[in-house]
């Protein structure tokens, strides 16, 4: 009897691989930064549109905005983390799941002028998030947190950069945050303007990656158990 899973693992990896793309992203800029302070991390939250049976993402890349203020014609040098985690929902309250360092710097460098400098952790592999799908029907969703790091972790004049909603992906208008004023807890949401939300409260980042399973991945898998059994 021949097995059809070493064809079958081939067939679902190149469905997901050819499904990587942009997942959520696209903000534009406003003229605001966030800083959540020495050992806080702040989160984004983000939603990406799902099909029935997709409840994971394969991570690809991440790019965050990084609002840099020159004082006295010098950027003030600061290090920075990059976090995935997952998202819970108990039906009322957004939370933290498990939480991956992506990405890790301890010096964004010089510089003269004032710039929104884009941090990329660079291609990525190994880091699946299991996707939040209760809370909104036909969307899952995930966090990216950012963390400053250095003695000027708690400088504002290195902040994420305030953007308007996403064109790809969805978001909640506000942001979680972990060990704000040193809580040693995570906290969701908060919010900019009176009242809170009125004002764009959300992070700059874009997210490359792959759906689990990908589009046809299930249908692959239906047409692999009909060809097995056919061949026994």
């Amino acid at each position: 009897m021949k097995t059809a899973l070493p064809s079958l693992v081939a067939a679902l990896a190149v469905a997901s691989a050819s499904n990587a793309a942009l997942v959520y992203g696209g903000g534009t800029e406003t003229g605001n930064r966030f800083n959540a302070g020495a050992n806080a991390i702040a989160y984004m939250n983000c939603f990406t549109a799902v099909s029935a049976g997709q409840n994971q993402l394969a991570l690809e890349s991440a790019i965050v905005g990084i609002r840099r203020i020159a004082t006295a014609g010098a950027l003030l040098d600061v290090g920075i983390n990059i976090y995935a985690a997952e998202m819970t929902f108990d039906g009322t309250n957004f939370g933290r799941g498990a939480n991956t360092l992506i990405y890790s710097s301890a010096s964004l460098g010089g510089g003269a002028a004032s710039v929104t400098q884009l941090v990329s952790t660079g291609a990525l592999s190994g880091v699946t998030l299991n996707l939040e799908t209760t809370s909104n029907a036909g969307l899952g969703g995930w966090w990216i947190g950012v963390e400053f790091t250095g003695a000027n972790a708690a400088s504002t004049a290195n902040g994420w950069r305030v953007v308007n909603a996403p064109t790809t992906g969805a978001s909640i208008n506000g942001f979680g945050a972990f060990n704000f004023n040193n809580s040693n807890a995570f906290q969701a949401f908060f919010a900019f303007g009176t009242p809170p939300g009125s004002a764009p409260s959300r992070m700059m980042v874009d997210v490359n990656g792959s759906l689990v399973p990908a589009p046809g991945a299930i249908a692959l898998l239906g047409v692999a158990g009909l060809v097995s059994r056919r061949r026994r």
